[in-house]
């Protein structure tokens, strides 16, 4: 796939205000066919804070990200102007990235953060540094896709077993979409999420895997939906928000993700 591992951030160049940093992936420009990586962003101020407490965006975390970085996104290079239509178009992986690059030159690189232990339920509380974490850089300038060889299958419904998956990228649109649904289930969520990614089933036609959408995810064994999450986690370009965290009341050790809900403060 053309992947390199970063090990930590890169300090950015920046000002008290603003700051310079590279995208994991970057804005595919269709007219040109280039990547464009290099984005500036500037400090939250109280603009983006009455965006937090909106109500209108807080039932819709996609469009709460896009607004944000609409407002928060000074510049990309070669592309003019940076509005609402190119941060939607942004790769998930690059909208999480510029998330923690808002939050470090807004509030600092420390946060404290809690996970929660799968064994005892106890909350341990970290205060983590946000310049440590991983980031997985995309090495050549094509979009990455990713492909899945199912275990189990999907039948589709002619009766033909299909086992070969394409996924490209998820973007901040399809986010909103997602988002969007009256069903806030997070599992039906992601399948719609996934189901917009879903660019090949076997030899199933494109219009034929758009017109059942959701419900090829849905009827997938949750060993192949396991394998499917697996795949994007390792494939896909962006923050390692994994973390390995040792529970302060049983002891138990656990690995744990980053929880970017509640990511900037409101007080």
């Amino acid at each position: 796939m053309g992947l390199s591992i970063v090990m930590t951030l890169a300090t950015p160049t920046h000002t008290s205000w603003q700051t310079e940093v590279t995208l994991p992936v970057g804005y595919f420009d269709e007219e040109s066919g280039q990547l464009h990586r290099q984005i500036t962003l500037r400090k939250m101020t109280g603009r983006e804070e009455a965006l937090l407490s909106d109500p209108g965006l807080q039932g819709n975390g996609g469009k709460l990200i896009t607004a944000l970085l609409s407002n928060c996104v000074i510049a990309l290079e070669g592309i003019k102007p940076v509005d609402t239509t190119i941060i939607r178009r942004l790769t998930s992986a690059d909208r999480n990235f510029l998330l923690l690059e808002l939050r470090r030159l807004t509030f600092g690189d420390e946060m404290e953060a809690q996970y929660r232990c799968p064994k005892c339920q106890g909350v341990t509380a970290v205060l983590e540094d946000l310049s440590s974490f991983d980031v997985r850089e995309l090495e050549t300038g094509i979009l990455p896709e990713i492909h899945i060889t199912l275990k189990d299958g999907y039948q589709d419904p002619e009766g033909n077993w299909q086992f070969e998956l394409l996924f490209a990228l998820p973007t901040g649109e399809d986010e909103e979409v997602a988002a969007g649904r009256r069903d806030k289930n997070p599992a039906r969520q992601r399948d719609v999420l996934l189901a917009r990614c879903l660019r090949q089933v076997g030899g199933m036609e494109p219009k034929r895997i758009r017109a059942l959408g959701s419900r090829i995810l849905s009827d997938l064994s949750m060993a192949d939906r396991r394998l499917i999450q697996k795949a994007i986690d390792e494939q896909t370009p962006g923050l390692d928000l994994s973390r390995d965290v040792s529970c302060n009341q049983c002891g138990e050790g656990y690995r744990a993700g980053l929880d970017m809900t509640f990511f900037f403060p409101l007080e």
